[in-house]
């Protein structure tokens, strides 16, 4: 039986072939990408603003490249069904069923990765069955920040430091202590180095809660 059954898996390194579940697996990808006839942005260095919301609005091609952001840019294929497989069933990768692997790796095989390729997003080599980011993913870090429930936005962060200014600039209009003794270029300064304090430290927690 365990001979068996790594036959069976080894067929995941390669074309997919016929699904365990052929009924299933039709109709997983169809539910998940009813839109993948649509040609994308077609090959250009940036996708269209369009297209990007288009395809981040798949919880599976979120996941891609999610993934490949955590391993450098690229990862095999079957080693990405496994792990999307396993997020999506609440199970450790080496907990995924045959079954859910299969179903995971026909969906990305017949429909996100030719959607995503197509827009320019990743490269997948069919006979290594290597994904791989393309440059033109870029055009996708303005949208993927993660923002916890109960966490705010950056966007809530800057209104508050916009605030923040607005009370220091009235306080050192009327004379308010101790803002009475500081000269105007050491509140500017002070004001200046608060602001890029802030923005480093976007840079730095944005790039570390990417999708």
């Amino acid at each position: 039986m365990d001979q068996i059954s790594s036959e069976r898996d080894d067929v995941l390194d390669g074309d997919p072939g016929e699904p365990a579940d052929p009924v299933a697996a039709e109709n997983d990808v169809v539910a998940d990408d009813r839109d993948a006839a649509d040609d994308g942005g077609g090959e250009s260095d940036h996708i269209p603003t369009d297209e990007v919301f288009a395809l981040l609005s798949n919880g599976r091609r979120r996941h891609v490249l999610r993934f490949l952001r955590r391993n450098g840019g690229e990862i095999k294929l079957r080693e990405l069904a496994t792990v999307i497989a396993a997020e999506e069933n609440g199970v450790e990768p080496v907990e995924v069923t045959y079954t859910q692997r299969k179903r995971l790796y026909t969906s990305l095989y017949q429909s996100h990765l030719p959607r995503m390729e197509r827009s320019g997003v990743i490269e997948y080599d069919r006979n290594s069955g290597l994904v791989t980011l393309a440059a033109a993913a870029g055009d996708f870090d303005a949208y993927l920040e993660v923002v916890g429930e109960n966490e705010f936005t950056w966007s809530e962060f800057y209104l508050g430091l916009t605030g923040l200014f607005a009370v220091v600039t009235l306080a050192y209009a009327t004379g308010t202590p101790p803002f009475a003794t500081l000269g105007p270029a050491a509140v500017m300064t002070a004001m200046t180095v608060l602001l890029l304090v802030a923005a480093v430290a976007h840079v730095r927690y944005t790039r570390g809660r990417q999708l």
